[in-house]
């Protein structure tokens, strides 16, 4: 059995459990903070994988500062979830995205919460930045529905996802970024004025049209039943690039913030990210490498900008829990004809030999 210590690792430890087959134990979880133990969103999403699988156990002291956690079998299939409104449902997505290509069943399951916080991704991102990458990935009928959006502090949102299941992964070759061909968006706002996402789309296109001509971000603005139970407003922003390649940056105001700083903010977070380069932004750097560590016994290769302090923490624990090694290479970035460097000097190269991981959960009968 593996222990881990804090809760900083909380989510990538459960999802490599249940791949993996090995139990954990999770210890000290904020034992110095004044409010010790697992916060609610932890406890719910330990109460949705026990949902989702068959067999799962898990124990938690009374404090709630240590759990015992011995994976089941992934089953997927349909579910009606109820995730509070303590943190955006794309908290819960990110493992369901890891964990739905390995189940018994086609996952078919509902959330309901919020829809667009300030820590985690949007749903707008899963749906069309994070749903893109498992198109590539092999799950083409990987999809999210939204059928309702909540802000924060309420919720009130309602999203519905759905996502094949795989047998074997093949192995990846992302080594080409290619060139932005185009930037989408989505501008929403629940329970505002309808004048919120003009300004918003005004201020996005004063500034990206600078650097590319083809640039469309879509109003959607909400009202009565569909807008959940609390005002607010976000901006979703997104490329495609020639290789198709998504890179992806989103905000959500925070109260009594005006449309243009939102637009401001999110606008540069954007270009920040392509700035740095690479086939994958750092929002997804996880998935991409959950799935080259999980492919049949072949290279796989990823190129990507700097790596985020989860990323670097799950290549630590992939090495632990599946044996697979990432060698990484850091490549200088030549110039072009007028000798004027494009991003950052220097890229990573990521390369690791699959695990040859089956989904043995579909064989089951």
């Amino acid at each position: 059995m593996f222990k881990f210590t804090g809760s900083s690792e909380f989510r990538q430890v459960l999802i490599l459990s249940l791949l993996s087959g090995k139990p954990v134990t999770i210890e000290e979880i904020r034992k110095l903070e004044d409010d010790p133990g697992l916060l609610e969103h932890e406890i719910t999403l330990l109460k949705l994988l026990n949902e989702i699988t068959n067999g799962s156990k898990t124990k938690v002291n009374e404090t709630g500062t240590r759990v015992v956690f011995h994976p089941g079998f992934i089953i997927g299939g349909d579910a009606d979830f109820d995730c509070g409104a303590s943190v955006p449902l794309s908290y819960f997505l990110e493992v369901l995205i890891c964990l739905a290509p390995f189940a018994k069943k086609k996952f078919n399951i509902t959330l309901h919460g919020i829809t667009h916080g300030f820590d985690y991704m949007n749903v707008d991102t899963v749906k069309q930045v994070t749903m893109s990458y498992c198109q590539k990935l092999g799950l083409h009928s990987a999809e999210l529905e939204i059928s309702k959006r909540g802000f924060p502090p309420l919720g009130g949102g309602t999203v519905r996802f759905s996502c094949n299941t795989l047998k074997i992964i093949k192995p990846l070759h992302w080594t080409d970024p290619g060139k932005i061909k185009k930037i989408r968006g989505v501008a929403s706002c629940s329970r505002m004025s309808p004048a919120t996402n003009p300004r918003v789309i005004d201020s996005c296109r004063g500034i990206l049209n600078a650097f590319i001509p083809d640039v469309y971000i879509y109003n959607e603005h909400l009202k009565g039943a569909n807008s959940g139970k609390s005002s607010g407003h976000s901006l979703t922003l997104f490329t495609e690039s020639t290789t198709g390649v998504a890179i992806c940056a989103d905000c959500t105001a925070q109260p009594q913030t005006l449309p243009e700083n939102l637009a401001t903010e999110t606008t540069h977070q954007l270009l920040d990210t392509i700035h740095t380069g690479g086939c994958v932004d750092s929002t997804h750097q996880y998935l991409v490498l959950l799935f080259m560590a999980l492919t049949q016994s072949n290279v796989s290769t990823l190129r990507c900008g700097p790596l985020t302090p989860f990323s670097i923490s799950f290549l630590r624990n992939l090495k632990l829990f599946l044996g697979v090694v990432f060698k990484i290479k850091v490549e200088s970035e030549d110039g072009d004809e007028s000798g004027v460097r494009k991003g950052l000097n220097s890229s990573l190269l990521l390369s690791c030999l699959g695990a040859g991981f089956e989904n043995m959960n579909r064989s089951m009968t």
